[in-house]
């Protein structure tokens, strides 16, 4: 034990130090196991893509100020989206994916944050408590990878970048609340990251903020509680994180000085937004109560937004909440002499205020179900287990003194037991959230790429080339896909002006005024293909049984559809309004265009458990269908892909509107 009773590394004998340093190892290697479960399947599509672009342009003269556009444009007032807070993530990923590449450079990058994140998380309990707390640390930790899938631990997309860096901040804001200033500039640097990467991470971030400095300014008033640091080495040190924080956010406050508006400015319109429709306080507290309950959040196998958007009775969540409370308030009372517990009780009231702000303010849209839009949640979890498994040490050490003299080998081995077991289980257990989904097979566009690359066509076409979308694509964004990965080779890509926000702004022109146009054509029902030269076309649906498609598809055509009590007692136990969305669809849609709608992976399972009275299917037929789908997919954005070179005159003849004036 070092001065203050803070713990340090470097004063364990070297049997400590070795039993330390394999638990470094093992916790970052479940990381590096996602990473390598994702790989070769696994390729940056949609917003994946944009980041890597915006990564390839840090240093250049598009160098980022903002981070990727978000959709709030779709709530509230409308207008334009505001990005989410910063650049954090891009200036990270650059290196690696400029020398590694997209792939590698993306999970390797991401899986590297989340190793540090947890890594963190071990040394500051340990700094704190010391061998037992470092181990602690270290299985929580892994609990929560656990709980976020190998998926979660690589996938660089911004809302899921958050999460690990979320905890690592709290776990360091529960440091400042003990009187630990020497991590203020850490703290600073880990919630500035954490801030960075979405809106949906800046309520808990805001609320962290708020606690963090409070614990701060009490201690700079109080003076150190360990009387080691005086008043000036207190303010020197927090003066040191104000720089940290100003260097981490200076592009920000760049674009908010020279932006019209400043994003900073434009997230400050939406927050106020009285036009938004969110989710709302009653829902926050159901949500804060399924976290606190039982069984607890983290160590659960595959959660869902839905999981916690579960309504409870009034009595069940006053149970729930009151129970804890006063479990949390006893041990707190009973152990108040402990710093270290006390901050832990306080800051699980810090997180579950957290909990109610972000809740309350999640979109009431289908975003609620993701589960990168409740972080907190996974936090919050994380210190509720900490403080419940300090309790119950204390409890029995004094029932039973023997207990205090077990040797803390014993925390080690158990706690690489857990580490062991969470980095085997997406190399032995079948979970959506250990594979990364891909709107499209990886394979497909792999060979759409490769075929673009060896065209002579394009290699002569002039440019600039706009690339822009022929079909229904929704957020699956295959066009800005294809464009980044033809960036990446080299050629002078542009993008339509609906991808403003996404690509710097001299990557927008209009497709009329560019040298030629790049279609890109998702095949698919009545999509009809442009005029041009034909480029690529690949099969993206190779597993796909057309034949038993075929068939469901003249079943339902013109078909009035009845869906029967047994299908609509599904739609009604599904969570939120998901069934009632399906059942709309399904019943003014099934007949019209029953192809889209019979490629979509939900209603295939619910089509398979739940037969509907109209149109009839045969059950082998839907599960032949559903089985073809991309692995992963949600559905099928195209049977096939095609790319074709266009003039601006053709563009023009094909798609009139898009014509210049």
């Amino acid at each position: 034990t070092g001065p203050g009773g803070v713990h340090r590394l470097r004063d364990l004998d070297s049997r400590s130090r070795l039993l330390a340093a394999v638990l470094a190892l093992a916790l970052l290697v479940v990381p590096l196991v996602a990473a390598a479960v994702n790989h070769g399947r696994w390729i940056p599509q949609g917003d994946d893509a944009l980041i890597e672009l915006r990564a390839r342009d840090v240093g250049t003269a598009r160098t980022p100020l903002v981070g990727q556009p978000s959709t709030s444009g779709n709530y509230g007032e409308g207008g334009d989206n505001v990005a989410h807070p910063g650049p954090a993530e891009f200036f990270l990923m650059a290196p690696g994916v400029r020398i590694l590449g997209p792939v590698t450079g993306a999970f390797l990058t991401t899986a590297l944050v989340g190793a540090a994140s947890l890594l963190t998380v071990a040394w500051v309990l340990f700094r704190r408590l010391g061998p037992w707390g470092g181990a602690l640390g270290v299985a929580l930790g892994a609990l929560v990878a656990f709980s976020s899938g190998a998926g979660g631990l690589v996938d660089p997309l911004s809302s899921n970048a958050g999460r690990l860096p979320l905890l690592a901040t709290a776990v360091l804001v529960w440091a400042l609340l003990g009187g630990d200033l020497r991590l203020a500039p850490l703290a600073v640097l880990a919630w500035s990251y954490a801030a960075q990467q979405h809106l949906s991470v800046l309520p808990a971030t805001a609320v962290l903020a708020v606690a963090g400095l409070a614990g701060a300014a009490w201690w700079v008033v109080r003076g150190d509680p360990d009387g080691l640091l005086s008043r000036r080495k207190q303010l020197t040190l927090l003066a040191g994180a104000v720089g940290v924080g100003v260097v981490v956010w200076a592009p920000v406050l760049v674009q908010q000085l020279t932006g019209d508006p400043g994003n900073l400015s434009a997230l400050a319109g939406y927050s106020g937004d009285s036009e938004r429709k969110d989710l709302g306080l009653r829902s926050a507290i159901d949500q804060v109560s399924h976290v606190l309950g039982f069984p607890p959040f983290i160590g659960q196998t595959n959660p869902s937004g839905w999981d916690l958007l579960e309504r409870r009775s009034a009595t069940l969540v006053s149970l729930t909440l009151g129970v804890v409370a006063v479990v949390l308030a006893a041990g707190a009372w009973w152990r108040r002499a402990e710093r270290g517990l006390v901050a832990a009780v306080v800051m699980i009231g810090v997180l579950a205020v957290a909990g109610l702000v972000t809740g309350t303010n999640v979109p009431d849209s289908l975003e609620q179900s993701r589960i990168n839009f409740f972080h907190w949640a996974f936090v919050l979890s994380f210190f509720e287990l900490l403080v419940l498994v300090w309790l119950v040490a204390r409890v029995a050490a004094h029932v039973s003194p023997r207990l205090t003299q077990a040797r803390p080998i014993a925390g080690v081995v158990a706690a690489i037991v857990v580490v062991v077991a969470v980095a085997a289980a997406p190399l032995v257990i079948d979970r959506s959230n250990d594979r990364l989904p891909q709107a499209v097979a990886t394979p497909a566009l792999t060979e759409l790429h490769e075929t673009l690359r060896s065209s002579d066509v394009l290699a002569r076409a002039r440019g600039p080339l706009v690339v822009m979308v022929n079909g229904v694509d929704g957020f699956v964004q295959v066009g800005d896909t294809v464009g980044v990965r033809l960036i990446a080779d080299g050629y002078d890509v542009r993008f339509p002006p609906g991808s403003r926000g996404g690509v710097h702004p001299d990557r927008l022109l209009e497709p009329c005024r560019a040298a030629n146009v790049l279609v890109v054509s998702l095949m698919l029902s009545d999509v009809v293909e442009p005029p041009g030269r034909e480029l690529a076309r690949v099969d993206s649906a190779p597993d796909l049984d057309r034949a038993a498609l075929e068939r469901m598809v003249r079943a339902a055509e013109g078909v009035d559809v009845e869906l029967g009590p047994t299908f609509e007692a599904a739609l009604e136990a599904l969570p939120g309004n998901q069934g009632q969305n399906i059942g709309l669809s399904l019943d003014f849609r099934l007949g019209q265009i029953p192809e889209r709608l019979l490629l979509n992976r939900l209603n295939l399972d619910l089509l398979i458990a739940n037969p509907i009275q109209s149109p009839r299917f045969d059950p082998a037929d839907l599960e032949a269908v559903r089985d073809g789908l991309p692995p992963g997919a949600s559905n099928l954005v195209a049977e096939q892909i095609t790319v074709h070179l266009l003039t601006p005159e053709e563009l023009g003849v094909w798609q009139p509107d898009l014509a210049c004036p």
